[in-house]
């Protein structure tokens, strides 16, 4: 890309993208303070990094119930690829809605039903519509999407997707997804 400075002269420009844990924090965007749902395992490693950013985390495991959760209190919920392995994925997804507060975001990385087949323990997997579909049926208003695409057992554990480290299928994609709850 090419890129000019500010005494007009144009300089080639590498942009690099990358696949990592890094990237997911950098779109949930956490900030000091905030309150945040956490639909998986709180001892992850990306559960803890949030720790550290220093917001109030409230976890989910798959032992609890979602009728449960409180609503209305989170500025946040965020989940990496941990919801594939609650009973009740779908019900997460709709309730998600419920616990954030006007204005909150959902931040949560799906993956394709493809790429669970081969990993044990998945209760639930869907494709990239019916992720849509659900969201926008519980009450989200505008959904962000990107498809991410793991071709190497070394990219999933590198994006902190752990879950999926069984898989034998690459490439392994998943769709991260930020919905926005309006005021």
């Amino acid at each position: 890309m090419a890129v000019t400075d500010r005494k007009l002269i144009v300089k080639d420009e590498v942009l690099e993208w990358t696949i990592s844990t890094e990237s997911f924090l950098q779109t949930a965007r956490v900030k000091q303070g905030e309150r945040v749902f956490w639909i998986g395992e709180l001892s992850s490693p990306l559960a803890a990094r949030l720790t550290v950013e220093k917001a109030n985390i409230t976890a989910v495991s798959p032992s609890v119930n979602v009728k449960s959760a409180e609503k209305k209190q989170f500025d946040g919920v965020i989940a990496q690829t941990g919801i594939h392995f609650l009973d009740e994925g779908d019900e997460w997804l709709r309730k998600s809605f419920d616990l954030l507060k006007p204005g909150g975001r959902l931040v949560v990385d799906l993956a394709e039903a493809g790429t669970l087949q081969h990993v044990k323990g998945v209760t639930y997997g869907k494709s990239l519509p019916d992720y849509w579909d659900l969201l926008r049926e519980a009450g989200f208003e505008t959904i962000f999407v990107q498809q991410i695409a793991a071709r190497s057992l070394v990219e999933v554990i590198g994006q902190g997707w752990t879950e999926l480290a069984e898989t034998t299928e690459f490439p392994a994609i998943v769709n991260r997804f930020i919905a926005l709850k309006g005021y």
